[in-house]
């Protein structure tokens, strides 16, 4: 077991995300259940200054919430086509639960793979 270096915002969908997946793409809709339980996982740097959790979970989602909606919406509709036109914070905090993960351990034994997305 290893520890990595980083620290993990844990990012699970609400209803308003599955009406949008239901809307665009009805066909291929998950329910709602199978949905939320598939959170992703997006690892982050770790902080360099002590804050407490709430406060730093707040920042780092108003960091990175635009980069992570993006992602979100980009595995049922590649090209966000018919993504809401304004991804403010407020809005994404109605579309998704957002919990921190402190501490990132890697059970693995094959080394970690990295590969660009962008």
């Amino acid at each position: 077991m290893h520890l990595v270096n980083r620290i993990s915002l844990i990012i699970t969908p609400k209803e308003p995300m599955y009406l949008w997946i239901k809307d665009i793409a009805s066909d291929e809709a998950p329910s709602f259940e199978e949905l939320v339980s598939e959170s992703s996982c997006y690892l982050l740097e770790e902080p360099t200054q002590d804050a407490p959790i709430d406060t730093l979970t707040e920042q780092l989602i108003n960091h990175h919430f635009q980069t992570i909606w993006k992602n979100e919406l980009s595995v049922w509709d590649e090209y966000l086509d018919n993504a809401p036109a304004n991804l403010t914070i407020d809005i994404f905090n109605q579309w998704f639960n957002v919990s921190l993960s402190g501490l990132t351990f890697d059970l693995a034994k094959e080394p970690l793979l990295i590969a660009a997305v962008d």
